[in-house]
């Protein structure tokens, strides 16, 4: 595990320099911690089921190494140059991906309507961008 010194008052800036010593893991586990502390940051004026929608929602993001593997193996195809076995790990994590991206989407959508909103008003709120497959 990566251990990083900081000060007791700590600027962003220097907190964010010192994310760079971190590894992939350890940097997606930070920023699964840091949408869960913004979910519960806004949950005390919520209601009870928008907490918890929103908290579901923050959890469904695609992890880091997911989408870098993805990338990588989708870039082997697009050359031509994948194998038998990377072309079904890759198909895995389509598969995986998709998985996560219809829940998340179920989740927006269902906190959309407790909130009497479209779903693209409620993404634009939530700061959440549409995906893109180009």
């Amino acid at each position: 595990m990566t251990t990083i010194q900081v000060e007791t008052q700590l600027p962003l800036k220097t907190l964010l320099q010192s994310l760079t010593q971190l590894s992939l893991d350890e940097l997606q586990a930070v920023s699964k911690q840091a949408s869960l502390l913004r979910a519960r940051h806004f949950a005390p004026s919520l209601p009870k089921k928008e907490a918890q929608l929103l908290l579901k929602i923050n959890q469904g993001v695609v992890p880091e190494e997911t989408s870098v593997q993805c990338a990588a193996l989708s870039e082997k195809s697009r050359q031509g140059s994948i194998t038998d076995e990377e072309q079904r790990q890759l198909n895995a994590l389509v598969d995986e991906i998709e998985l996560l991206n219809a829940e998340r989407i179920g989740y927006l959508v269902q906190l959309a309507q407790l909130r009497q909103t479209t779903l693209p008003a409620l993404m634009d709120e939530l700061e959440i961008k549409p995906l893109s497959y180009a």
